[in-house]
């Protein structure tokens, strides 16, 4: 039969999954008001993932920012923006995405498939900034006494069952003279019931944020809360196996640990260090290039001249790695008007600056550390929260 001018064109399947995963997550949200098929389509989790493989290849960069200001609503705003292109000379805008509410505290994660957890209020939440969806996670208790006990959160995915976890930590001295610690742990999947205990990991503290990838995560810690300087240890958490292993340190405790932060560097973790950035011109970066015999390599890369005329009188620490490029992201280290990020490229040795406008009233001179700016890349994603990643 001949079509007619009034006749309406169907779109295949596959074509229209072509064009809608190359759309952006506001707009989708949209599209699931147009009928049930549409969406049916959009929240299939085939079509999920299809999405999400698409925007890895074009991350941008998620901001998040505490307000403590009374009478004004408490919380920590998450601000998306786009990291920038080089040459370009306009400032990019974080634009508010999400409010979580409650008195913010410390723990924030990078982001995994789209999705962050943040403490607030003394609850963990998970959040989707792209669908501005959050979900507050019960309580884990713990049963032992001591004298002072620490909490600590960790985040990560497993890549083969597909599920985001969540750790909780207590670690609490046992007020013994050796200072033994006594560590409490448990876990909690993604639209899972509830937390569950783990059993046999080793007693530490972990004192820097972690990092992800290939369903291990890796922070810093120690063993002991006893007389300085402690030694240091890689903890590397395995999050389908739910199982820790420590592994010394390459550069020792003597350093600012606010001037280091763990990486994936050509797809091994490493530790960037700098210390020495303000003193001798470089960034060292120690690779950990063998993971069962715990045998670290040093790479020294030594900064062009032009990155002091860019830098000026800023101080800085590293914030991460920019997958999209490779670049190292540094924040300053006193917050200013405006705000500016600073990258530098390792492969090519260069600098550059990218300025940020758009945040709501802060108070300029703080460190971004104490005000609790945090920087990570990002990827946005219509994965729901409570139902495991398929």
């Amino acid at each position: 039969m001949k079509k007619t001018s009034g006749d309406p064109m169907l779109i295949p399947d596959d074509l229209l999954i072509e064009i809608l995963k190359r759309l952006p997550v506001k707009s989708l949200c949209r599209f699931r008001c147009v009928s049930t098929a549409w969406r049916s389509l959009v929240s299939n989790p085939r079509f999920v993932d299809a999405h999400l493989a698409h925007s890895v290849n074009r991350p941008g960069l998620l901001v998040t920012l505490p307000v403590r200001q009374i009478p004004c609503p408490q919380g920590r705003w998450l601000l998306l923006a786009d990291h920038p292109e080089p040459g370009r000379d306009r400032p990019q805008i974080a634009i508010p995405h999400l409010l979580v509410p409650g008195s913010p505290e410390r723990y924030v994660s990078q982001s995994l498939n789209g999705l962050i957890c943040l403490e607030v209020g003394g609850l963990i939440s998970v959040c989707n900034p792209s669908t501005r969806k959050v979900v507050t996670l019960g309580q884990a208790g713990a049963k032992s006494g001591g004298v002072c006990s620490y909490r600590r959160h960790s985040f990560g995915f497993d890549p083969v069952g597909k599920e985001h976890k969540v750790f909780k930590t207590w670690v609490t001295n046992s007020g013994k003279p050796d200072r033994g610690l006594i560590m409490e742990q448990f876990v909690l999947t993604l639209g899972s019931n509830g937390w569950r205990r783990i059993e046999g990991g080793p007693p530490h503290v972990k004192h820097d944020p972690e990092i992800c990838f290939n369903g291990v995560i890796y922070y810093m810690a120690w063993k002991s809360l006893g007389a300085f300087p402690r030694a240091e240890y890689l903890v590397a958490l395995d999050v389908r196996t739910e199982c820790f292993r420590m592994i010394a340190s390459p550069s020792g405790g003597q350093v600012d640990m606010s001037k280091r932060c763990l990486v994936e560097f050509e797809g091994y973790v490493a530790l960037v260090d700098c210390n020495n950035l303000r003193s001798d011109d470089e960034v060292a970066i120690w690779i950990l290039e063998d993971f069962d015999k715990e045998i670290w390599k040093k790479k020294v890369a030594v900064l062009p001249p032009c990155w002091k005329e860019i830098v000026a009188d800023h101080e800085m620490f590293p914030a991460g790695i920019v997958r999209s490029t490779g670049e190292l992201l540094f924040e300053p280290w006193f917050l200013s008007k405006p705000v500016c990020l600073f990258y530098y490229n390792l492969k090519t040795n260069s600098f550059r600056i990218s300025e940020i406008g758009g945040f709501p009233e802060y108070e300029s001179g703080m460190p971004p550390e104490m005000y609790g700016l945090t920087f990570t890349d990002h990827v946005e994603s219509l994965l729901p929260l409570m139902s495991p990643f398929q």
